[in-house]
């Protein structure tokens, strides 16, 4: 592509284009006048830089930069961040004023970049390097998202249902291979962990602090009520942040990691009390759980487990009683508790997440096979407050997007799209259990649980819809999918790359090697 646009008529006839395209901006739409000679530039550096530079470039930004369509701090606040979020996840037409630019920065990111390594493969440039491939059960899964996602889309619209509302249904669905794929040619293997795992908690910290923030100088000095400090979906950043943090200690039980894990968790913790969501929490609690029983048998696991075990009549009691009086010492079990308990059960009254939730099974129960497909909103056999002066869609966007896959796909449709969860945690699982290269192990573990936070989000809050929730899935399948591969966990078909020779199992050697 750099020869193609150093060429002169080319290059004429797209500075040409630059100035034409200026020039009507200028008088047009002034705000965005500029935007023409920085896609030039930016051109420009695409066609001399590998992939794997503006796609790890975009996951940085986008972990930290403000999830803009999900109202961060409330709408009170507009941090430092937040119009480049509005860039990047709300409609240009809308940022811009420029009408016809119906699509978001990351649209146009993921499939200009897309566009640009197919260009490259078609023509034989050599300018991205040979990846770690993914095994083929865990591609076949993603298309199998793409084909599924597909049919309920033409079996949803074909029974009358809404196109419009349709297309958000499915629209992070759609983007997550499109993720994977980007991930797979950018992330060289094992390698880039390292690289990863700074990228995810340092957007960890950027949250936390920010959130902290708002909370301390802004709201409450205000007198602000909010439910939240930064977005709903920051959980996912954190619980990816404190796993790495945790797994990287555990796998190489240093000081020097074990003052890190201090360090890290404490501003995390910090960024997640001030964004009090309980999701958090359970999501981070459950992979401690799912972890500490993936990890082999060791003298401390073997000591710990007895204390658990010594210990269960005390906690069985702490429960019981906190699920009496939950205020004081016993106001975790409160979170426990508001979590399976509805909020106005006490008082005779069903929850509105109660109710929505009767009406997706009743839903599903209608078609179980193959569900209402996308353009229909599910049922309201129980009549819900109405919320669309807030949320006009929200019959077809259920906070439950487990329950919801399963009214609008069916058992087919659930099985389509989610089987690509359970290959990515088998993935990881075996690979943990045939590498001894800590931080190999150490990536395997975080990947279950960036699962588990998925697996909860989508369960609890919207999580199928979620761009962090879909990214930093995309991310974990990539990782589980090439530790799959580098550990013998699925046998590549071909022969491997050189990449792919890396050493396996990890004698005392290789892991050395790894650690320095």
């Amino acid at each position: 592509m750099e020869a193609f646009l150093s060429r002169t008529p080319v290059f004429l006839v797209l500075l040409s284009g630059v100035v034409m395209a200026t020039l009507g901006l200028l008088v047009l739409f002034p705000a965005v006048a500029a935007l023409p000679m920085m896609a030039a530039m930016l051109l420009w550096v695409l066609a001399k830089v590998p992939v794997r530079y503006p796609v790890l470039t975009l996951l940085a930004i986008l972990l930290i930069i403000d999830c803009a369509v999900e109202v961060p701090y409330s709408g009170h606040w507009s941090s430092p961040v937040s119009f480049i979020g509005r860039l990047f996840f709300i409609n240009l037409n809308v940022v811009t004023g420029v009408p016809g630019l119906g699509f978001t920065l990351i649209d146009l990111a993921v499939f200009g970049l897309i566009a640009l390594y197919i260009y490259r493969q078609a023509m034989g440039l050599k300018t991205d390097e040979k990846m770690t491939r993914l095994p083929r059960p865990l591609i076949m899964s993603l298309l199998l998202i793409l084909a599924t996602i597909t049919w309920m889309y033409v079996w949803g619209v074909a029974r009358g249902g809404d196109g419009r509302p349709a297309k958000w249904q499915l629209q992070k669905l759609l983007l997550m291979p499109m993720f994977v794929l980007l991930f797979n040619v950018s992330i060289r293997g094992p390698e880039d962990f390292r690289l990863l795992a700074k990228i995810i908690v340092g957007a960890a910290f950027t949250k936390a602090f920010l959130g902290a923030f708002f909370i301390v100088f802004i709201a409450r000095p205000q007198g602000l009520y909010t439910e939240y400090a930064t977005t709903h979906s920051d959980t996912m950043i954190y619980v990816a942040g404190l796993a790495i943090a945790l797994a990287q200690w555990t796998e190489e039980p240093t000081w020097k990691n074990f003052r890190r894990m201090v360090i890290i968790a404490s501003v995390i913790l910090m960024g997640m009390s001030y964004n009090d969501r309980r999701l958090a929490y359970a999501s981070f609690d459950q992979a401690v759980i799912a972890m500490f029983l993936i990890s082999p048998m060791t003298r401390v696991k073997r000591y710990v487990t007895r204390a658990c075990l010594a210990m269960s009549p005390l906690i069985l009691a702490y429960i019981v009683i906190g699920w009496a009086n939950p205020t004081g010492i016993f106001s975790p079990v409160n979170t426990i508790k508001s979590m399976i308990v509805g909020e106005h059960n006490d008082t005779g009254e069903m929850d509105y997440r109660d109710v929505e939730n009767f009406n997706l099974i009743s839903t599903w129960q209608r078609n179980p096979l193959l569900g209402t497909g996308y353009g229909h909103g599910f049922d309201e056999v129980m009549k819900l407050a109405d919320i669309s002066h807030l949320f006009e869609d929200y019959l077809y966007h259920p906070h439950n997007s487990v329950l919801g896959l399963l009214a609008f796909g069916g058992v087919v449709g659930f099985t389509g799209v989610w089987l690509f969860v359970a290959l990515t945690v088998y993935f990881a699982v075996r690979s943990y259990n045939r590498t001894r290269i800590p931080h190999w192990r150490a990536a395997a573990m975080v990947v279950v649980a960036i699962v588990f936070a998925y697996i909860n989000q989508c369960f609890g809050d919207m999580g199928i819809t979620s761009w962090y929730a879909m990214i930093l899935m995309a991310l974990a399948v990539t990782v589980s999918g090439k530790l799959g591969t580098l550990t013998g966990a699925w046998a590549p078909v071909a022969s491997p790359t050189p990449t792919e020779r890396a050493p396996l199992l990890g004698s005392s050697v290789q892991e050395g090697a790894e650690r320095t």
